[in-house]
């Protein structure tokens, strides 16, 4: 059962500033079903929205919602009635979010797949490597024309470099993203190193324990 505070709570959770033993918050959706996902990071953010909306001016603690892989739940193609509604909120907060101090962090690998309407309202652009050709084409439109042929670029940025154009930074710029101190497990794995290993880990053992332990397959893994 729901205690009768917990709207404040959550809010507290989610809205904290630094200064209030609040900051960075980082919800994983990993586990969430496909199917709801646009619903349950919908929410969220127009949680945070409504809050900030109806807040005194002067108590404003600015926010900026990072939506990572944004084309799953801020889709250009809405077809169900979940992904239509998400749009709406996503749509509104890109809108009118810099009114009540939120902000939008749209983060993906394919920017065609992204609603035209949110990137649309965005101010700044850090675009890294695109060999994708619609993924390009999306990001040259959204790119101010006095920059010229500056977006050629995307097709042969080499790993860690992207392209910085908007309000953030003063000239177009070709920059080096510093790697994180704590690098994600996001590597290419070396096929041919591990193909060629002598001694292979026995992995039908994993998913079968899996299975009968109750769990998903997916699981076991990292």
């Amino acid at each position: 059962m729901l205690e009768y505070d917990y709207m404040n709570k959550l809010c507290k959770q989610l809205m904290s500033p630094a200064s209030q033993s609040g900051g960075v918050k980082s919800i994983d959706f990993s586990e969430v079903p496909s199917d709801i996902l646009p619903l349950m990071v919908s929410l969220i953010a127009r949680l945070i929205f409504s809050v900030q909306q109806w807040m005194d001016k002067d108590k404003f603690n600015p926010i900026a919602i990072s939506c990572d892989e944004a084309h799953l739940y801020i889709p250009a193609n809405a077809q169900q009635s979940v992904e239509v509604s998400s749009l709406h909120s996503f749509e509104r907060i890109a809108k009118e979010g810099r009114k009540y101090g939120v902000g939008l962090v749209v983060i993906s690998q394919r920017p065609s797949e992204v609603n035209h309407t949110v990137l649309s309202q965005s101010s700044n652009f850090i675009a890294m490597r695109l060999t994708n050709s619609d993924d390009q084409n999306v990001i040259k439109k959204l790119l101010p024309d006095s920059i010229g042929n500056f977006a050629d670029l995307l097709p042969i940025l080499d790993v860690g470099e992207a392209i910085a154009v908007g309000d953030a930074s003063l000239l177009p710029s070709r920059i080096l993203i510093d790697k994180p101190k704590i690098e994600p497990n996001s590597a290419t794995i070396k096929f041919w190193s591990e193909w060629s290993k002598s001694n292979v880990s026995d992995i039908v053992s994993m998913p079968e324990k899996a299975i009968l332990s109750g769990f998903p397959c997916f699981s076991c893994f990292p």
